[in-house]
């Protein structure tokens, strides 16, 4: 499990999220559900 990985990825959808960047938000949290997905955190 790569947490720098997984904490940029929440960081970015955030950010995005706050400045209405819907597209951008929505692109980092999909990253962030695979990569929870990867740690077997959520189950795909």
């Amino acid at each position: 499990m790569d947490r720098s990985k997984i904490s940029q990825a929440l960081a970015k959808a955030i950010a995005y999220k706050q400045c209405g960047k819907e597209a951008d938000a929505e692109k980092w949290a999909r990253e962030l559900i695979a990569l929870l997905e990867l740690a077997r955190i959520l189950k795909g």
